[in-house]
């Protein structure tokens, strides 16, 4: 897969002047720090610019670009997917709120006996029900999770590209990953912070 336009434009402008801060050189693109935020974690992770605190982006050389991209996109998800933080229904949303925390988790799968996908509950969905709500014992996790088919499930077989792009999609933190033949029953978990990490460690090796 090749580098888009405005990658090139990036790896240009540091070329000829480095080190350039993302404001500098989102600046001399006319767009915003975000908008090429992602550019530069990517530029950065496949050693092509290096990045210092407080000094900015700096043009380090094109390292088997071809290489790095195919590892990056075309990789299957398998070999990264997170094991999840697993209720059952009947799971106390105070039981809920102890094990995303201790858990350190961003969501919950709720599961019946036979770890088949019933529903999600997010941080967001337990803030939501618990903020005004002091009885935390008297509701369950069936109560307030967000029910299958209402969710977006992927499969280990799955592309790190196609993946990223639903989690961009939907603009959500993590997805199910299900099992490939049996499309409810749970296996793990990719989460976009997982996927950046993949990023930086095949920067590294390269």
């Amino acid at each position: 897969m090749e580098l888009t336009t405005r990658q090139q434009e990036i790896i240009a402008m540091t070329k000829k002047t480095s080190p350039l801060t993302s404001e500098q050189i989102a600046n001399q693109l006319g767009l915003s720090i975000p908008t090429i935020r992602g550019d530069l974690r990517l530029l950065t992770a496949v050693g092509i610019l290096g990045s210092r605190p407080k000094v900015g982006y700096e043009y380090t050389g094109l390292k088997n670009t071809q290489v790095n991209y195919a590892n990056l996109y075309e990789q299957k998800i398998n070999d990264i997917v997170k094991k999840p933080a697993l209720v059952e229904p009947n799971t106390t949303l105070q039981e809920c709120v102890n094990n995303l925390f201790l858990k350190d988790t961003g969501s919950l799968y709720v599961v019946d006996s036979d770890q088949n996908l019933l529903g999600l509950i997010s941080r967001k969905d337990l803030l939501a029900v618990t903020v005004n709500n002091s009885d935390t014992e008297s509701m369950v996790a069936s109560m307030v999770m967000t029910r299958m088919p209402n969710l977006i499930t992927v499969t280990p077989d799955m592309s790190i590209m196609s993946v990223g792009k639903l989690l961009l999609e939907h603009e959500v933190d993590s997805l199910p990953v299900v099992d490939t033949t049996e499309n409810t029953k749970v296996i793990g978990k990719i989460t976009k912070s997982r996927i950046f990490e993949y990023f930086i460690k095949q920067g590294e090796k390269d």
